[in-house]
């Protein structure tokens, strides 16, 4: 587990910031560890989320089929003995993704009381001004009116959202640019590492704002 000076560290960053730094340490592609712009923050006025992941796959109910609780009380428990901070991250595996809806009022009230801090997820969710009155912070690819007839599938599975793929337990960062993991073998030095980017860039940045910005000192000093 890290600390909590580490975890403050790591909400005080932005994600892009995080991405570059997570770069530095070569452990895995540019290419991997980020969902795509199907997955969009509702709520960017809420800042930032940083958790381990706690999973689950939904679907829909079939024409007759029986409803049950089961499930979505495995979801409650292993939220409430997860980690925290926790980040709940759902996958939608069922025929209509975009119409069956978990998320609204009631859930994220309920999710923030089981310790939560938000949900990333590939589906819909609605009731959005209570969700966010809440503080519920929420990463999805859109919103519905209706519920439709979700169900639960598994809990603490592996997943995938847009494009990003989930174990439970996973360092989950997330924020108004989207959301990526941050690999725990180099999480605890990711905030030295993104001081180094932020600093660097900084210097960039007054360069291109100063009198002596040309291309030619650009080539002299950043690609030769």
């Amino acid at each position: 587990m890290l600390s909590e000076e580490t975890l403050r560290a790591l909400r005080a960053l932005d994600t892009p910031t995080v991405s570059n730094a997570i770069e530095s340490f070569g452990v895995r592609p540019r290419t991997m560890g980020h969902a795509d712009a199907r997955i969009r923050c509702l709520f960017p006025e809420l800042g930032a989320a940083v958790g381990y992941a706690v999973t689950f796959t939904s679907g829909e109910y079939g024409p007759g089929e029986k409803r049950t609780h089961a499930a979505r009380l495995r979801l409650y428990e292993a939220v409430g003995r997860a980690p925290k901070p926790c980040v709940v991250v759902q996958q939608d595996t069922g025929s209509r993704p975009l119409s069956a809806c978990f998320w609204g009022e009631v859930m994220a009230n309920l999710f923030r009381r089981l310790g939560a801090e938000g949900v990333v997820a590939d589906g819909v969710v609605r009731d959005t001004e209570a969700m966010r009155a809440a503080g519920f912070k929420t990463w999805a690819a859109g919103t519905t009116p209706s519920r439709g007839d979700v169900r639960v599938v598994d809990v603490n599975v592996p997943v995938s959202v847009g494009g990003l793929s989930v174990l439970p337990g996973d360092l989950i960062h997330a924020d108004p640019n989207g959301a990526l993991i941050i690999p725990r073998e180099a999480a605890a030095e990711v905030p030295a590492a993104a001081k180094k980017i932020m600093d660097r860039e900084a210097g960039m940045l007054e360069f291109f704002r100063s009198g002596a910005f040309s291309l030619e000192e650009l080539r002299q000093r950043y690609y030769s």
